[in-house]
């Protein structure tokens, strides 16, 4: 039988590719009064890929964006930063390789009562474990 990969090793190699490559701060669970800018991810599910020959799993993780508010060019340039960061593979332990990371687009922006903006951005990453016997 072939080890799945753990959601939580996809989420942490997501949050240091945001990290690395936007330079600002990406956390699994913020903490109170954060200041912004920042970027928020978690995961929404891990689902089996269908392939007679591969074990590979799907990991869907949403990031949030938050900024300062007022124009949306503050959001709009966190936004373009996380997917010019994203266009790199992720890192992931061991054996384990990404054979697809995509964004699946932008789902909201909302302006916050705090005044600050936040977008919720999509992406799917499939992940090959191994060959089936």
């Amino acid at each position: 039988m072939l080890q799945r990969l753990s959601f939580i090793s996809v989420l942490a190699a997501v949050m240091e590719k945001v990290e690395e490559n936007t330079g600002l701060r990406c956390y699994d669970a913020v903490p109170k009064d954060n200041p912004v800018p920042y970027y928020h991810a978690e995961i929404l599910s891990s689902i089996p890929e269908k392939s007679k020959t591969m074990q590979k799993d799907r990991y869907q993780v949403v990031i949030h964006v938050h900024t300062e508010g007022g124009k949306s060019i503050k959001v709009f340039d966190a936004i373009q930063k996380l997917e010019e960061a994203l266009t790199e593979d992720i890192n992931l332990p061991g054996d384990y390789e990404v054979t697809l990371q995509i964004p699946t687009g932008v789902s909201q922006i909302f302006d916050q009562a705090d005044g600050t903006k936040h977008a919720v951005i999509g992406y799917d990453f499939v992940v090959f474990s191994g060959y089936k016997m």
